[in-house]
């Protein structure tokens, strides 16, 4: 009976994927999910409270003249707390004072606001506007972007929003709860981003060869980036201590283990490009074997790197401009500064940025050629003639 040499070829593809699939939820059940002990959430608990309230009234401001010769801007806000609690209901006049006349929240009456409200050890609570209450519109721009995505993108885009709820899902659920546990935070991304990633090629994809060759390719190129990245925050001496929100942390009594959160976030900052790089390369390759059968194996190889390599130029330079963007004030401030160059390099916060950035590119870019190798295999054995069995 004939049968195509392929089939065997992929059934190993298949059964490769399914012992991946079942290492990662073997490893998901081992690293279950637990409790952050109650020295991390109970910091401040009864101490601190952040709730929202309405503005009532907001009086005038009055300047007047400091002994430095700066001008000090004060005003008053009348605010009437909404948020349930102790303080619902409640009223409190916060003064705000400042000499920087561009510096203050902009509010007026009616409004919503935040407000922090902390006891003293004295009992007596004292209220400060911390921020303006801005969900309306974050919840009309998440709805203009459900529509628009249903619209374009149909089932592939319903699929790509079950997708993004998952991420959410697994940062917040697993994630984060396992480094607040003390896991290891390399550990605890490797397997939660590969599960994240593996469940998401599957639902945009379905249950195929290309999804398998994705598959393969991205948690090969995953565990490369987690190499690199150790590799080069150890070899650059990297403390994970180069960022203001590390302070906060600390300020927070959560004790945590910087350099793997450092490591922990190359990864999640590599893993969402490589997801759309792998699954489009791997679609790519197939594509091009099912266009012309008469390819060979090294054929398929080459015109699937040139749409890869053209693909990757362009994903490259969003890595880094995503990065670029998130540090553009940081970005500056140094260029105000009149040192060296090579010395502003040289700080840990710039040098973090640097190493996230071509750490990131470099599993963008190994993760091309084997995405391609993978698949142009695989898919010139599918393209083979019968042979007798």
């Amino acid at each position: 009976m004939p049968v195509r040499p392929a089939r065997t070829h992929q059934y190993l593809l298949e059964g490769a994927a399914i012992l991946l699939l079942i290492l990662l939820v073997i490893a998901l059940g081992v690293l279950h999910i637990t409790r952050p002990p109650a020295k991390f959430t109970s910091q401040q608990g009864s101490q601190e409270n952040t709730v929202q309230a309405r503005v009532l009234q907001v009086s005038e401001e009055t300047i007047s003249d400091l002994p430095t010769g700066e001008q000090l801007f004060s005003r008053t806000l009348e605010v009437q707390i909404l948020s349930a609690g102790a303080y619902a209901g409640q009223t409190f006049t916060i003064t705000q004072q400042r000499t920087d006349p561009t510096g203050s929240i902009a509010v007026r009456a009616g409004q919503r606001v935040m407000v922090i409200l902390t006891q003293r050890p004295d009992g007596v609570v004292m209220p400060f506007l911390a921020d303006r209450v801005r969900l309306t519109p974050l919840a009309v721009l998440a709805f203009l972007f459900v529509s628009v995505t249903l619209a374009v993108g149909r089932w592939q885009g319903l699929r790509a929003l079950l997708g993004l709820f998952l991420s959410l899902v697994v940062i917040a659920g697993f994630i984060l709860p396992q480094l607040l546990a003390g896991r290891n935070p390399m550990l605890v991304t490797l397997v939660g981003m590969g599960a994240l990633m593996a469940v998401t090629l599957y639902l945009i994809q379905g249950w195929n060869v290309r999804a398998h060759t994705a598959l393969l390719a991205l948690l090969g190129s995953l565990s490369a980036t987690v190499l690199l990245a150790l590799l080069w925050v150890e070899f650059t001496a990297l403390t994970g201590f180069g960022s203001e929100e590390t302070l906060y942390l600390q300020a927070t009594g959560v004790t945590l283990d910087m350099r793997g959160l450092l490591l922990a976030g190359i990864v999640i900052g590599a893993s969402g490009v490589l997801d759309d790089v792998v699954l489009a390369q791997s679609v790519t390759v197939y594509e091009i074997a099912e266009a012309n059968p008469a390819l060979d194996r090294r054929e398929i190889f080459t015109r699937g790197m040139k749409i890869g390599n053209a693909h990757l130029a362009s994903m490259v330079n969003t890595l880094v401009l995503a990065y670029a963007s998130t540090a553009l004030p940081l970005i500056i401030l140094f260029a105000l500064y009149t040192e060296p160059w090579y010395l502003t390099l040289n700080r840990e916060f710039i040098a973090e940025e640097v190493v996230r950035t071509l750490v990131g590119s470099l599993g963008l870019l190994l993760a091309v050629p084997l995405t391609t190798l993978i698949a142009a295999l695989v898919a010139h054995l599918d393209s083979a003639p019968d042979v007798a069995a």
